[in-house]
């Protein structure tokens, strides 16, 4: 018996040694996010560019995405895992895309799509994974993370029609 459990133990994934990586990771890409915005002069109080700012977090939490996400038990995941794992290797893809193209020092690492096209993707993969019935009851930490980068994603997809429908309606009413 004990020696089922000892093989047990040996082959489990998601054992401390994974949670500590998972961690060091979600941390690193904060604070990878937060020293982007430092550098780039707009974490200021007021929060002038709030949604700039939250998108760049967003982008660098989407990097760290397909890492977190890759354990054999994968198959177990929920939809907020899939909108999570789709958001980060499409910025992998579109930044190595990029990288092969030489446009490495105009790229937007963290949001290469902008925040409409990647909010309109995620949308898509949201109604696609819901129909296909992934939709379950995982409440894991992955599964709500990536529910809360959907939701924020198609926010600001959303965000940007309602920002340019008021530019244009201040436009008329002159």
């Amino acid at each position: 018996m004990s020696s089922k459990r000892a093989s047990t133990k040996s082959t489990d994934s998601s054992g401390p040694d994974r949670a500590i990586m998972n961690a060091l990771l979600v941390i690193s890409a904060l604070g990878g996010g937060i020293m982007l915005l430092v550098q780039r002069g707009r974490l200021s109080w007021p929060p002038y560019e709030l949604m700039a700012s939250i998108s760049t977090i967003a982008g660098c939490l989407a990097l760290v995405g397909p890492f977190v996400l890759a354990r054999p038990d994968a198959a177990k995941g929920g939809l907020g895992e899939l909108l999570w794992m789709t958001a980060g290797v499409l910025v992998w893809v579109l930044d190595v895309s990029a990288l092969a193209q030489g446009q490495w020092r105009t790229m937007s690492w963290t949001s290469p799509l902008g925040d409409r096209l990647m909010g309109l993707t995620i949308l898509a993969v949201l109604v696609a994974g819901w129909r296909c019935g992934l939709a379950g009851r995982n409440w894991s930490w992955t599964n709500v993370t990536g529910w809360a980068l959907g939701i924020l994603w198609i926010g600001l997809a959303v965000s940007t029609w309602v920002a340019r429908a008021g530019g244009f309606a201040g436009l008329a009413s002159r």
